[in-house]
């Protein structure tokens, strides 16, 4: 598929997202105070994809372009985004390289803001900390139901991320104290295989941490049925009405593919928690966009684009898990195994 056709086929369902509009007045307050403000000529690379971004950049005025790498070595364009858009998250959440190329499409006033200073507002400002973690959840919310919309257009079989990285993101930003939190409101449900947990478009009351099991992710496009990923153990479902205000019902379809154990936690309730406790909530969203942002990563990877980031990570050596990650890993299974040892062994469940 050539660039243009990628093109045409994005933007008539472009779901828009702007952080000039939906940020507090605190919050872009916090981000003018802190970040640098440049004017850009039209044909500007802001983010080159393959290389980790040192900032996280805020269209405040213009238009860029959103390009990535196939496995050809040929450039496809996935979206054309505008004022309000926030770029360079993914590469800040996963300490990863670039999956995309990003240049200003017009002369564009863009804010960089360093990871030094988002990392340190989690320390400073928990409640604006936890502001901007649920803005780049809704951003990233947007970005995975554009991207399913179209995925499904190319084929492949593109090496997804290896086990260790996808499995328990959730669980390596939460601590005890916040499973402990969410083991409280959640209750367990089995889908037998073949099953369908949620249909595309239908009311979506509670989001779902899978146990055990998989999913097969699928929508509806043109009357035909088109799968465009998979969600495993330590994932959650449902979570994009969570922060789509716009959202009617749940963006795919999900079907258990050989049966599901889930924890499946109440909306309201969940939202009730997150409102009360901002330090929590920063914790839960940044955990939610480290998945979010794997999971359109992953997209990107097994239709065998991102080719210039596979080979970046393929090249250095840095990239094995240090100490630390392994540890950060440990202690997230951990905390994963006992509460799937609470629910499964002494849950009632749901069928």
């Amino acid at each position: 598929m050539d660039v243009t056709t990628i093109k045409k086929a994005l933007e008539p369902d472009q779901t828009v997202f702007d952080f000039t509009k939906e940020a507090s007045e605190d919050l872009q307050l916090w981000v003018r105070t802190n970040g640098t403000i440049e004017i850009k000529q039209s044909g500007t690379q802001l983010i080159e994809e393959g290389i980790v971004s040192n900032d996280v950049v805020i269209l405040m005025k213009g238009t860029v372009a959103v390009n990535t790498t196939d496995h050809n070595g040929d450039s496809q364009r996935l979206a054309i985004l505008s004022q309000g858009t926030i770029v360079g998250e993914m590469s800040w959440l996963e300490r990863r390289p670039a999956v995309a190329e990003i240049v200003t499409e017009t002369e564009s006033k863009v804010l960089f803001l360093s990871i030094e200073q988002l990392d340190k507002m989690r320390s400073d400002e928990p409640k604006l900390a936890a502001e901007w973690q649920q803005l780049i959840a809704r951003k990233l919310a947007s970005q995975i139901i554009n991207q399913n919309a179209w995925i499904h257009r190319y084929e492949g079989s593109g090496a997804e991320i290896e086990p260790l990285r996808k499995v328990l993101v959730m669980f390596a930003e939460l601590n005890d104290i916040d499973l402990d939190q969410i083991a409280t409101m959640g209750s367990l449900r089995r889908v037998p295989a073949g099953g369908i947990l949620l249909k595309q478009e239908e009311e979506v009351a509670s989001i779902f941490l899978i146990l055990a099991g998989e999913a097969e992710i699928l929508i509806n496009v043109d009357g035909s049925t088109k799968k465009v990923g998979t969600s495993r153990r330590g994932e959650l479902l449902g979570e994009l009405t969570l922060l789509t205000s716009e959202a009617q019902g749940a963006s795919a379809t999900v079907k258990s593919t050989n049966g599901m154990e889930l924890l499946e936690l109440d909306k309201v309730k969940l939202k009730e928690a997150l409102s009360d406790k901002p330090e929590f909530a920063d914790r839960f969203f940044r955990s939610l966009n480290c998945m979010l942002s794997q999971r359109s990563r992953d997209q990107l990877l097994a239709r065998q684009l991102a080719a210039r980031s596979r080979t970046a990570e393929a090249e250095d050596d840095e990239d094995a898990l240090d100490l630390t990650q392994l540890g950060n890993i440990n202690r997230a299974g951990q905390r994963f195994h006992a509460l799937c040892q609470k629910f499964q062994n002494g849950g009632v469940a749901r069928l």
